[in-house]
């Protein structure tokens, strides 16, 4: 463990499992939450990353990922993002400013997009890039980005998942 730069997920789950044959449960602890911190930020990562002035909507998501949800998923700059992907198609992108900062979204709708306010009107915005709009948000307002013309549900549900998982315990 003190060979820091070359630890590995086994390094943790090792240390973790020798701590508690010692008795050191606080010790186990700690490695564990070590590796889930690492785990948890590779996640985050997959599903949204917000650094340089942009916030990255679904950036490296598997295939087999195709139906993901996030609620607000707070980002940098202050945001609140809630967004939904269905069969593998970000559906549509909400975005609430708790500073009132700039916003630039790589939504990951493909084509032209409709970004309307939190009353649903036409919001002012500019594409920079192909799938990239700068919405300037006040504090508090929000901003639903969607494909041009759709108007898709917005109830946040859990989606079906894609391969079987232990119950731990919860009946069948």
């Amino acid at each position: 463990m003190s060979f820091e730069g070359a630890l590995q997920g086994y390094t943790f789950t090792g240390a973790a499992s020798m701590s508690a044959l010692l008795g050191k449960g606080e010790d186990a602890r700690h490695h564990l939450s070590e590796l889930m911190e690492s785990a948890v930020r590779s996640v985050q990562d997959m599903v949204c990353q917000s650094w340089g002035d942009t916030i990255r909507i679904f950036p490296a998501l598997p295939a087999d990922w195709a139906d993901l949800v996030v609620h607000d998923f707070r980002t940098e700059g202050a945001f609140l993002l809630s967004a939904v992907r269905e069969g593998g198609t970000t559906r549509w992108v909400r975005l609430t400013s708790e500073a009132g900062a700039p916003c630039v979204v790589r939504h990951g709708i493909e084509g032209a997009v409709d970004v309307r306010d939190g009353r649903g009107r036409p919001l002012p915005h500019e594409t920079v890039a192909e799938g990239t709009v700068d919405i300037r948000l006040g504090k508090g307002e929000s901003a639903l980005i969607t494909a041009a013309g759709e108007d898709p549900d917005l109830t946040i549900r859990p989606v079906t998942a894609t391969a079987p998982a232990p119950r731990w315990g919860l009946p069948a």
